[in-house]
């Protein structure tokens, strides 16, 4: 028996446009919670941001790996039907992945990080973050779009993250990218962002 695919959008250029804009402002102002305007309908379990964000920035030219929470049958048929993504085994062989379950993320380096020649090759991890919009302690964060000192929310981060982060930051030009994927709003984690020491303590 043939099984549903969800529907994903259902006026696809004009959703994806404003869903791109979204990442655009948000890539472009780190730190700051940028509303999603549409949530898409995808597989079971992944929330209608997440699957926007994936219709809109993938195709069948950019891999895209899938950790355990998200790799189903149902999100397979989805990106088969929806965008033909090449769904790829390691996350260093991934132009965007998709990470719905942050506690058991894998390691920053071992996504691929560009090179000198192509730093733009690395891979963005789009990383399911459903505290965003809440307060609380945060990291002192800074960098190009951040006006003056800004905080990040630890709550919005998995564990272990600041540390990685600055590892991260200093591969630059090289290092991921990260869209922290709320359920109703996005976070953009360009690797230019700083993170100060002993933000994270």
């Amino acid at each position: 028996m043939l099984q549903p695919i969800p529907a994903g959008f259902s006026r696809p250029v004009f959703e994806s446009q404003s869903t791109f804009r979204a990442v655009l402002q948000a890539m472009a102002n780190p730190g700051r919670t940028v509303p999603m305007p549409i949530a898409a309908q995808g597989p079971q379990g992944w929330p209608g941001t997440m699957a926007a964000l994936v219709l809109t920035l993938c195709d069948m030219d950019t891999p895209l790996w899938l950790d355990p929470v998200a790799r189903t049958a149902e999100a397979l048929r989805f990106l088969r039907f929806h965008c033909g993504s090449p769904v790829c085994d390691r996350p260093r062989e991934a132009a965007f992945a998709v990470v719905m379950d942050p506690p058991v993320m894998p390691g920053l380096d071992g996504f691929h990080l560009g090179d000198a020649e192509y730093p733009e090759r690395s891979t963005t991890v789009l990383l399911w973050s459903p505290g965003i919009g809440s307060s609380g302690r945060g990291a002192r964060i800074h960098g190009p779009g951040v006006d003056g000192l800004g905080e990040l929310p630890l709550e919005w981060l998995p564990e272990s993250f600041c540390g990685q982060w600055r590892s991260n930051a200093g591969l630059f030009p090289c290092g991921v990218d990260i869209v922290l994927v709320g359920a109703e709003a996005i976070v953009g984690l360009p690797r230019t962002l700083k993170v100060e020491e002993g933000a994270c303590t």
